[in-house]
């Protein structure tokens, strides 16, 4: 656990969460950003981390859903995610039971790397850290951040989906019911990018939201960063 009464000795995190609707890319946008000389905390990734094969996150994921959830072609077997989602987004509790697997080992997983960041930064200067975060509202963790920032794509988004082949239809249909609507993402969010033209829109938006948040870190003093991340409590300092 880290004392909390050496916290001022070190420098600070300011956290910005991307988010957005299903194939209106938000991993771009969070990748650019963090291309500028951000940390970048991929949710994604450390889901899959959380539930290597051989891990606790794995064993509980194989006791609750069964066997019928892994790949064959290895030992011990990966998680067939294609296989579990279909499963968990057609049934609300076990959908229910994933998140209670997974969540809390993701949260302490990024409360670790956060951590370490912090160390990496020099005593008076702030460190901007992107995290990617697709359910950042319905999962109700927007203040664990210091800015939101929601991708839209507006009508662009099926169509971006049907050319995606590593996720079925049904499976699309049921992550885009659980999710707010882009209207109801724009009134929650500090900022808003626009995704729906040529790239090079994107970017002048996000030049422009890059210089916002640097200046933002001028008068930035502790945030979100540790005091709504009870996971550092569990972690090792």
């Amino acid at each position: 656990m880290v004392s909390h009464l050496t916290e001022h000795k070190r420098g600070q995190l300011f956290l910005v969460a991307v988010t957005g609707s299903l194939g209106c890319g938000k991993s771009r946008v969070s990748h650019w950003l963090a291309e500028q000389g951000a940390f970048l905390l991929d949710a994604d990734q450390d889901a899959r981390a959380v539930l290597e094969p051989g891990s606790a996150g794995w064993q509980e994921v194989v006791n609750h859903f069964g066997s019928t959830v892994l790949h064959n072609s290895s030992h011990p077997a990966a998680i067939d995610r294609r296989r579990l989602g279909e499963i968990v987004f057609a049934d609300p509790m076990a959908c229910t039971a994933l998140e209670a697997i997974v969540h809390p080992r993701i949260y302490r997983r990024q409360a670790e790397q956060l951590q370490e960041w912090q160390r990496c930064t020099p005593v008076g200067q702030t460190s901007v850290v992107i995290a990617e975060v697709p359910l950042l509202f319905e999962a109700a963790v927007a203040h664990r951040f210091d800015r939101t920032v929601v991708v839209l794509c507006g009508a662009q988004q099926m169509q971006r989906l049907r050319e995606r082949s590593n996720m079925s239809a049904t499976v699309q249909q049921a992550i885009i019911a659980r999710q707010l609507s882009e209207h109801e993402k724009q009134q929650r969010a500090w900022y808003c990018i626009d995704n729906q033209g040529e790239w090079q829109n994107t970017q002048r938006q996000l030049h422009a939201l890059w210089s916002t948040i640097q200046q933002e870190l001028t008068t930035h003093q502790q945030g979100a960063w540790p005091a709504r991340w009870p996971e550092l409590q569990n972690s090792v300092g």
